[in-house]
């Protein structure tokens, strides 16, 4: 649930479905910036975008070098955020914006606009996300946000008074002192981004197992295998993720017809002990 500082250069002009699209999958990906089973009606559902938005701001994303799309199934996608892995050692102090935060999951977030929703990270970055305030003389500011856009000062104006929700924002002696507002940024999703990671890594197994109906609590105890397993499969050279892949469908094709598909923790478990002690 991060993005990279240096990526925020190429998003300063994306289209608003563009910008959604890449937020919404950026909450999702992992250390190495990877989504797996992008899906139409998970980003629709989400996004409040059209399924023609949908291919045409993947295709736009992909055109301007921010992700890599594989057709993995005939019904979904794996995607990789391009240069946005944090799997390496240092790559947290590279600097990220953290969408962890639970302002990225508020109606007043979504309802800004795509430069808005940039400018927005943008101070992010330039105030080091609460450690100061960033101040930088107006006609310079005004000289690089209609550069940065190619719109009018009045445009760019209006930009930074949509923001004043996010950060205090003040002028003095020719200089604009933008600050970050603890208040609106301090609190964190609860849940952590590893153990959202591991259940949309299930989630995505179910669909592609046309398995439906499966809860958060089933969903949930399913994720927990991939940590309790995870480095009894690496000293076996194997990968946790493949074995819970092929253990769940096995369980759905054991059930034959799509309709008594469903998923249980507990048979999950019990197969994957087996591939492993094999």
């Amino acid at each position: 649930m991060r993005i990279k500082y240096h990526l925020l250069d190429k998003m300063s002009n994306l289209t608003r479905a563009e910008m959604d699209f890449l937020l919404y999958i950026a909450k999702k990906q992992n250390l190495k910036g990877f989504v797996p089973g992008v899906h139409n009606q998970d980003v629709t559902r989400n996004t409040g975008m059209c399924k023609q938005s949908f291919y045409t701001s993947m295709r736009g994303l992909e055109r301007k070098g921010l992700i890599r799309i594989f057709r993995a199934t005939d019904i979904d996608y794996d995607i990789t955020i391009l240069n946005n892995d944090f799997s390496y050692e240092g790559a947290f102090q590279e600097g990220y914006v953290n969408l962890q935060r639970k302002v990225f999951h508020t109606k007043k977030f979504q309802s800004l606009k795509a430069r808005e929703k940039f400018m927005l990270m943008y101070f992010l970055k330039i105030t080091h996300e609460n450690s100061s305030s960033y101040r930088i003389g107006t006609r310079m500011f005004y000289e690089k946000f209609t550069s940065v856009f190619h719109v009018t000062e009045r445009v760019v104006r209006h930009y930074l008074h949509s923001l004043r929700d996010f950060f205090s924002v003040g002028i003095k002696n020719g200089l604009y002192y933008i600050t970050y507002k603890h208040s609106v940024f301090q609190a964190v999703v609860s849940t952590g981004t590893e153990t959202q990671e591991h259940e949309n890594f299930i989630r995505v197994c179910c669909r592609r197992n046309k398995i439906r109906n499966a809860s958060d609590r089933q969903i949930g105890d399913a994720a927990r295998l991939i940590k309790q397993y995870r480095k009894e499969a690496e000293k076996q050279k194997h990968s946790i993720y493949e074995i819970l892949r092929l253990a769940i469908r096995h369980a759905a094709l054991e059930k034959g017809q799509p309709k008594d598909r469903i998923l249980n923790p507990k048979y999950i478990h019990m197969l994957t002990r087996n591939m492993l002690a094999l």
